[in-house]
């Protein structure tokens, strides 16, 4: 990423605008990705030392993938970005995956909160440069296809069911241009962390078992 901070400065001589849409997902629930399967009426057997190493090793393709990726891009370009731009600002395409509990989505939701949260704490070291969030939830396409865990998708088709790519790339640079902080794709998903950690956490538990067909 520095040759290409030093080829924008040497091109462009600034940098306004920091987009960050990177990421791979997973699919598996988590002591899958150790090769422990569930059966129902059995208890849980123990993963050997093979499933731990491969659980492990899945577990950082995703943290590079979704923290890793963005944190380097953030020790890259802030200085860049605060010094050339009149008015900077940088967009962190994250996922409401990242703010609420999902089966099946353990490892994707924590990473993708990882960077969520380093982001908003980064708006508050850095007031000088926008920062804007953008958590929509399933959007169509081929995404899954990224799955560190080769997991396969439980859900409605997102090809079917998804949001447009061309609806959250609209929305994505209206949050820059009108200095957004937080928007929820689509707007009821606002209430899902409220929902979540103040009202009724088990009705987004069942909520989300259902939409991910997760049934233990």
């Amino acid at each position: 990423m520095v040759g290409l901070r030093d080829r924008l400065g040497a091109v462009w001589g600034r940098l306004d605008t920091l987009v960050v849409v990177a990421g791979v997902s997973s699919l598996k629930p988590l002591l899958e990705t150790a090769g422990v399967e569930r059966e129902r009426g059995k208890p849980l057997p123990d993963a050997d030392l093979r499933g731990v190493q491969e659980s492990v090793r899945i577990a950082g393709a995703a943290v590079q993938g979704n923290f890793t990726g963005p944190y380097t891009a953030a020790i890259t370009f802030i200085p860049f970005l605060s010094r050339t731009s009149p008015s900077p600002s940088i967009l962190l395409l994250s996922s409401v995956a990242a703010v609420a509990p999902a089966p099946t989505r353990a490892l994707y939701g924590a990473t993708k909160s990882a960077s969520l949260l380093l982001y908003q704490s980064l708006a508050i070291e850095h007031p000088d440069i926008a920062f804007s969030f953008v958590l929509p939830g399933t959007i169509e396409g081929d995404f899954r296809l990224s799955a560190v865990d080769a997991g396969t998708a439980r859900e409605a088709d997102p090809n079917k069911h998804g949001l447009k790519r061309e609806v959250v790339a609209r929305r994505c640079i209206q949050a820059i241009d009108g200095s957004e902080r937080s928007v929820f794709m689509a707007g009821f998903y606002r209430i899902v962390p409220v929902m979540y950690y103040c009202i009724w956490p088990g009705l987004v538990e069942r909520v989300a078992s259902a939409k991910y067909k997760y049934h233990p």
